[in-house]
């Protein structure tokens, strides 16, 4: 028991590294800026400084106090004179590398860290927000050990929610940098990005392949990560599993960052059991622990029926009981993390309302389902990267499509059910039968959707309405031998 404790302990510790940087020494402030101010502004034509003051101003992280006010704390830097100097750079010369790594950091940006020059410790982070074509950032202190307070994540929303125009002027400079130099595999990789958080996922994975041919190993192994969120997103599974093949194979691939419980829950992702290769002898061990301890300590009344018996014997109000249990097992205490914090009792759960009538308890439990996909970046979705080796999503996305059909909801069913085909076809043969139903689905949902000659006189469109498929209501959709 002590060995899961520690693993507990270790995989949070891994999970929520990005979160601790208010908690970190950072190095040395470096000098100020302002002698690449007074270099540009000498001379607008100067490349180099203009690169260097955007290097500059994006790594300063030292904030100052006007007139000795501690409480109207600001940054150092201006991200926004850094801004102006490097797109005059890249106007003056569209192929000048140098400037659009700088450029297109505080383009992307989310957030920025604020730190003392005294105790070297980062306990302030700023919004990026856009107004016209500047950027402010004015830093906050960070709330730490608040329930229910998360400052990192309150604010990334901000920045988001004022973030398209920067995404836009990214995507229009890269695409001006692409036909300039069509064989550079970065301009290539900086389109694909911003097309990635635009949303245009066909599109930016088309990009982002050609970075990788464009590119080398190390160029290749730094982008995989992009471009497996891509291939997904735009449903390609063939394409996913060629890329996380190619990573695998990789011997200098980062394992800290694609360890093989990761690659586990990504083929599961994809339609394939491939579960992660474990050292026997200590797993007997453990396992034969595990043992020693049920038998030592044996259950002293016996277990309590479950959902499925109390269902089958017609005990409705005793299965609702035993859900809200399930439920209420699912959710983490406060200031808690379920690790993963989504995963197959989700499924089960959104499967035990369907039997019980409640399709917006079943939405709810899909909705959290597709929040591994909708989170980014992808390497740091816990239910991305810590999920259950045998697949599983699959069969979530036919019930969401089902139920979305059912609901008078014909586009995002076919999403789903497309996205069913996409990522499972041409995965491990036992889950054909799962794409078979969806390509069936799919099908049957396109002639019923499809405009008649009477739907086309009237104006509409011929949608099934709620309650479709069935007028005596789902089943729910178990898969035994799958899951357990």
């Amino acid at each position: 028991m002590q060995s899961r404790s520690l693993l507990r302990v270790a995989v949070c510790s891994m999970l929520l590294a990005p979160d601790l940087r208010a908690l970190q020494t950072v190095v040395p402030p470096s000098p100020a800026c302002d002698r690449y101010v007074a270099a540009v502004q000498a001379d607008s034509t100067n490349l180099d400084a203009a690169a260097r003051l955007g290097r500059c101003s994006f790594d300063d992280w030292v904030m100052i106090a006007p007139g000795g006010d501690s409480t109207r704390l600001m940054f150092r830097s201006s991200w926004s004179i850094a801004l102006r100097a490097l797109r005059h750079a890249v106007e003056l010369a569209p192929t000048y590398r140098a400037a659009y790594r700088p450029l297109f950091a505080i383009l992307f940006a989310e957030t920025r860290d604020g730190c003392s020059s005294v105790t070297g410790e980062c306990w302030f982070v700023s919004p990026v927000k856009r107004d016209g074509d500047s950027v402010i950032t004015i830093p906050r202190l960070v709330d730490l050990n608040v329930p229910g307070v998360d400052t990192y994540d309150e604010v990334a929303r901000e920045s988001r929610a004022s973030s398209r125009a920067s995404l836009e002027e990214a995507r229009a400079l890269a695409e001006r940098w692409v036909a300039a130099a069509p064989n550079d595999r970065r301009s290539h990789e900086y389109l694909g990005r911003a097309l990635l958080i635009l949303g245009d996922h066909r599109a930016a994975s088309v990009q982002l392949e050609r970075a990788a041919t464009l590119g080398t190993v190390e160029s290749r192994r730094a982008l995989f990560w992009e471009r497996f969120e891509a291939l997904v997103k735009s449903d390609l599974g063939n394409d996913a599993r060629r890329v996380l093949d190619e990573a695998v194979a990789d011997p200098g691939r980062d394992t800290a960052q694609l360890r093989h419980l990761t690659i586990a829950s990504l083929n599961a992702l994809l339609g394939r059991y491939r579960p992660p290769p474990v050292d026997f002898a200590p797993m007997r061990q453990f396992r034969a622990e595990i043992d020693s301890l049920v038998r030592l300590h044996p259950p002293t009344t016996a277990p309590e029926p479950g959902f499925s018996e109390l269902l089958a014997a017609g005990d409705t109000v005793g299965a609702r009981r035993a859900l809200v249990r399930m439920d209420s097992a699912m959710a983490p205490p406060p200031n808690a993390m379920r690790i993963p914090p989504v995963g197959t009792e989700n499924f089960w759960s959104a499967n035990y309302h369907v039997a019980l009538g409640d399709t917006a308890g079943a939405e709810a439990q899909l909705a959290e389902i597709e929040g591994v996909l909708e989170y980014r970046p992808f390497q740091y979705s816990p239910g991305m990267v810590f999920s259950d080796p045998r697949p599983w999503m699959g069969h979530a996305w036919l019930l969401a499509g089902d139920l979305a059909a059912r609901r008078g909801k014909p586009e995002e069913a076919a999403r789903m059910y497309r996205r069913v085909i996409g990522l499972w076809g041409g995965g491990d043969p036992d889950l054909n039968p799962v794409v078979d139903r969806a390509r069936a689905a799919l099908d049957s949902l396109s002639r019923r959707t499809a405009p008649s000659r009477k739907s086309l006189e009237t104006g509409t469109r011929g949608y099934p309405q709620a309650g479709w498929p069935g007028s005596s209501g789902m089943q729910p959709t178990y898969f035994p031998g799958t899951i357990t």
